[in-house]
């Protein structure tokens, strides 16, 4: 039994959350930093943001586990996306909202973010497999 179970699920959550704000908003600010925002900065924080949400993925990884931990950092991926949409119209700069829209940016959060969490948990079964055949108890 995994000790405080639901305590991991809403860190993971909380994380994931606030990854996803960060990696739009931080993700273009360290691109861009003492250059302004252009086209090479925008191409550099393209690859920035998805490398904050793999991070952000294998720490909530490391955190929870299973589906519920899956369906969790989805949950706080979505959470995230809507605030990312709350920060834009109070910002002034309104983001369009359509089916296509929504869908690819959907994937475009949730891919990097799977990734991580789904390389988080692969490391973490075979880091318990090796501690089983060795004869030690997993954790």
């Amino acid at each position: 039994m995994i000790r405080f179970g639901t305590l991991r699920d809403w860190i993971a959550m909380a994380i994931i959350f606030i990854a996803t704000p960060l990696a739009v908003f931080g993700g273009t600010n360290i691109a861009c930093v003492g250059q302004g925002v252009s086209s090479d900065c925008a191409f550099t924080a393209v690859w920035i943001s998805p490398l904050l949400l793999v991070i952000a993925g294998l720490v909530a990884g490391m955190i929870t586990h299973g589906w519920t931990g899956l369906f969790v950092v989805g949950v706080g991926q979505i959470a995230g996306q809507v605030v990312i949409v709350g920060l834009a119209y109070t910002a002034g700069r309104p983001v369009p909202i359509d089916y296509f829209s929504a869908i690819v940016a959907t994937i475009w959060f949730g891919a990097p973010i799977a990734i991580g969490y789904g390389t988080a948990r692969i490391a973490s079964r075979v880091a318990g497999r090796r501690s089983a055949s060795k004869g030690d108890t997993p954790a």
